[in-house]
């Protein structure tokens, strides 16, 4: 690598040098690297070109996820949603034993990895409510259930927040079609009180479809409920969490 040694501080591209600031002073270099026609071709890469096919698949895995989900990616998420869905994505496939290598999908892997992922790494459903639900993945439908209790003394509390609402969000997805389809219920907005509030219950179907695999989530948003009825939605979605509980 090459340092600038003139008074001249070149930043750009001239030919085939590229000149820009680096951490010690102003530096040139070369362009360089692989053609995309020897990656796609030279037997040497075999090892690349498997690697940049799953990559492919994990990536497309992670869309259809977040875009199944695309109601907690509007209430609950963070800056790192995607890459960490993409990431998951990618265990999942490295996880199929059935294909070879480069040929493996996400359908064939182990989608239990993706059971407790989480939508904000701020904010938990393990560090907001704290009453454990109870959770029966039964054959055809899954339940979530909360004992009673009093909000606001087993609900993190929040400035400026008058209610919660708790819902169970299925997201049904045929990978090998590129299909998916979503369904929720709700608690309704409930008072972050000291009153105690009843036991609730959330419940959601199993659809039957083939190479459809289903993934129950449970979210729960803060919102601000006026004297005149007006509601208003957490501004900081951080702290909206969300997590994957049953994969089916």
């Amino acid at each position: 690598m090459a340092r600038q040694s003139s008074f001249l501080k070149l930043e750009g591209t001239i030919g085939d040098v590229t000149f820009y600031k680096g951490r010690n002073g102003f530096k040139a270099r070369q362009k360089g690297g692989v053609s995309k026609n020897k990656i796609l071709n030279d037997p040497r890469f075999r090892r690349t070109r498997e690697n940049l096919q799953e990559f492919s698949r994990a990536a497309n895995a992670a869309k259809f996820l977040k875009d199944a989900f695309r109601v907690i990616a509007l209430k609950s998420s963070d800056g790192s949603l995607h890459n960490r869905l993409y990431s998951m994505a990618t265990k999942v496939i490295y996880s199929d034993a059935q294909s070879n290598r480069g040929e493996r999908k996400f359908e064939l892997g182990n989608m239990q990895l993706m059971k407790g992922f989480q939508f904000s790494k701020q904010s938990t459903i393990e560090n907001t409510i704290f009453k454990q639900p109870a959770i029966v993945d039964g054959p055809d439908q899954v339940t979530v259930s909360f004992p009673a209790m009093v909000p606001a003394t087993f609900l993190r509390t929040l400035v400026n927040t008058t209610h919660y609402r708790i819902s169970l969000i299925r997201a049904s997805i045929n990978f090998v079609e590129a299909t998916y389809s979503a369904d929720a219920v709700t608690s309704g907005e409930l008072p972050i009180s000291v009153e105690e509030q009843p036991a609730l219950t959330l419940t959601l179907p199993k659809p039957a479809a083939p190479d459809t695999h289903h993934f129950f989530a449970l979210a729960l948003e803060y919102l601000q409920v006026l004297e005149n009825g007006s509601k208003y939605d957490l501004y900081d979605l951080t702290q909206n969490p969300a997590t994957i509980l049953v994969v089916s």
